[in-house]
């Protein structure tokens, strides 16, 4: 099953930037929020996918197919 419908967007958009390394002030900057909202959407994020820590949520986000595989790559190349 599916978590994609258990993720907001703005969710979504937290877990894609820390999986391309970002930090937390990073991720709030880029998505217009508060640090402690970014800390918020990527704690949702963790527990929505049953994680115990941030990369262990980014890894379970690959397994499970809500990110792409290519996500983590795109900061390599460029």
């Amino acid at each position: 099953m599916s978590v994609r419908h258990l993720f907001g967007d703005t969710e979504l958009a937290a877990l894609r930037l820390l999986a391309q390394g970002r930090t937390e002030v990073e991720i709030a900057r880029v998505l217009g929020v508060r640090p402690e909202t970014a800390g918020r959407l990527l704690y949702r994020a963790r527990i929505l996918l049953q994680a115990r820590t941030l990369p262990h949520a980014v890894a379970r986000g690959y397994e499970t197919g809500l990110l792409p595989s290519n996500d983590g790559l795109k900061q390599l190349s460029g």
